[in-house]
């Protein structure tokens, strides 16, 4: 059993997604969106539906003992209202499985449920099924969502281009303070703000920020076949945060866009700033997906992030 511990642990997120993503082509003419982005998306009688599942685990993405149950099931729901958000859509329901840990009371269950309810109501994506276990395990919630596609239509991570603007919302890092604490706890899903930018402008490609800017914007440029090039003195950090933290830190749950040349856009939107931190670029054989300019050097961005699986 130890030895088998030992090789979960050395599990690596993205390389394991990428061997997900070999089997995308084979998956049928239903699959409009497979593997890949931040949602899937398949045709169901005419109609496009996007779905998307995430969880959070005791340990690893809240700190139990120190955590309010209102707002751990908070999270479970936001944080995959932030996926929704990520593809410019509007949410339709979510459902929700939740492995309790033996010792817990009926009160407490009831606690977390209530805060997973009305926050999925609030964001009109009612919570309308879902399964309860109990082990000799950590607090888990899965959450799974489904939406309908925005203005425009899904946007993807694969549609950037040389020339194209790089843009954030809001301001990052610091998200998760030492204690657990944070903005992780609180943040508000960018989906009005997603919508709005849609129904303005031709959004070439879109993600939210979970990973770290430096991963997450990565993603969009490996999808695109570009390289995307960041003003590390254009980053808008956090109160008591730095470039390198803010682009590195994660669970910022922000949006980063890309926007056609040219494009003026407000410095805010929804009542959200934004904030251009960079551009899109030729891809370059053998350079990095991201790169970072900062005090007159170039930084290999994808170094700046964290993936589940890594050492910590």
């Amino acid at each position: 059993m130890h030895v088998r511990r030992l090789e979960l642990q050395a599990v690596k997120e993205f390389r394991l997604l990428s061997r997900v993503y070999e089997h995308n082509a084979a998956l049928g003419a239903r699959v409009l969106i497979p593997p890949g982005d931040d949602m899937g998306m398949v045709r169901i009688d005419g109609a496009e539906v996007l779905a998307a599942v995430d969880q959070i685990v005791a340990g690893r993405h809240f700190t139990l003992e120190s955590t309010p149950l209102a707002l751990i099931g908070r999270k479970a729901i936001t944080r995959n209202l932030s996926d929704i958000a990520a593809m410019a859509a509007r949410p339709v329901a979510a459902l929700a499985a939740v492995v309790l840990p033996f010792d817990w009371r009926e009160s407490q269950a009831l606690e977390l449920f209530e805060a997973m309810r009305t926050t999925a109501e609030r964001y009109d994506c009612p919570l309308i099924g879902g399964d309860i276990s109990m082990a000799e395990a950590p607090l888990m919630c899965s959450v799974t969502v489904l939406a309908r596609p925005g203005p425009r239509g899904a946007i993807r991570r694969s549609g950037a281009k040389p020339g194209d603007g790089v843009y954030v919302s809001g301001r990052l890092g610091g998200s998760v303070q030492a204690d657990g604490s944070g903005r992780h706890l609180t943040f508000e899903p960018r989906i009005e703000l997603a919508l709005a930018l849609a129904e303005r402008y031709d959004i070439h490609a879109l993600i939210d920020i979970s990973d770290g800017l430096g991963r997450d914007a990565g993603h969009i440029a490996e999808m695109s076949g570009v390289q995307i090039e960041i003003d590390a003195a254009r980053v808008p950090c956090a109160a008591g945060c730095n470039w390198r933290q803010a682009m590195g830190g994660g669970e910022d749950y922000e949006l980063c866009f890309i926007l056609p040349a040219g494009v003026e856009l407000p410095n805010e939107l929804a009542g959200v700033a934004l904030t251009r931190v960079g551009m899109v670029k030729r891809r370059i054989a053998d350079e990095p997906a991201i790169v970072v300019c900062a005090g007159g050097e170039t930084i290999d961005g994808s170094t700046l992030g964290w993936e589940h699986g890594a050492a910590t």
